[in-house]
């Protein structure tokens, strides 16, 4: 955690120095997350879980066709899990674990012909909560229950991110993101709360923006 913070205090106090000497652009973007998460267990079905993302962006030209692009976004993640036994009558399982971040990504911006960009970068999450919210069923005795899932998270996601953006006017602004995260969402697993230790995020994201002038 304290690398991780010495890093990100690193980065912004570069991003600001180059600020000083660009003409920068500060704007607000918010949109639509669909978020999984990867694991082995094949027994178990996992789809899609949809979420919300906001927050500022900063966008400085670095040469004609380059700008660097810094944000500070809350995101909504996690996934959906179920499992059926076919055996049993009445018996399936049902949860949605619910991820939220402080997601730090800087994204390198090439403009391929005028407002339309590739973009690509890496990024910092830091777990602001996580809990698993289950239902289940076994021979028509239904319970619920729902679970800190905290104290077993590594609490710092490092990923990267990939997409494309558009810009109108040079105000207006959207873009489509993939983002591949390269370490544990936990430390450990814990058969009891539904979690493994190498469950990983995968997030499609789709957002809009406005840049101030």
């Amino acid at each position: 955690m304290k690398k991780s913070i010495i890093i990100l205090c690193t980065l912004f106090l570069s991003v600001t120095v180059i600020a000083q000497t660009k003409k920068v652009k500060l704007g607000v973007k918010a949109g639509l997350n669909i978020a999984s998460l990867t694991f082995d267990e094949s027994e178990l079905n996992s789809s899609g879980k949809t979420g919300f993302r906001a927050g500022v962006m900063v966008e400085i030209p670095m040469s004609k066709n380059f700008s660097l692009q810094p944000e500070l976004l809350y995101s909504q993640q996690g996934t959906k899990v179920s499992f059926s036994d076919q055996d049993v009558t009445n018996s399936n399982y049902k949860s949605t674990i619910k991820l939220n971040y402080l997601n730090i990504p800087v994204m390198l911006k090439y403009y391929v012909i005028k407002d339309l960009s590739l973009q690509a970068g890496p990024q910092i999450g830091i777990l602001l909560k996580a809990n698993n919210k289950y239902k289940d069923n076994f021979l028509g005795y239904e319970n619920q229950e729902s679970f800190n899932l905290k104290e077993y998270s590594s609490g710092i996601d490092t990923s990267v991110n990939f997409g494309l953006g558009y810009q109108f006017k040079d105000k207006f602004y959207t873009d489509l993101r993939y983002n591949l995260s390269y370490s544990n969402v936990f430390k450990k697993g814990d058969i009891n709360h539904f979690i493994d230790n190498d469950m990983k995020n995968r997030v499609f994201q789709i957002t809009i923006g406005y840049f101030f002038k």
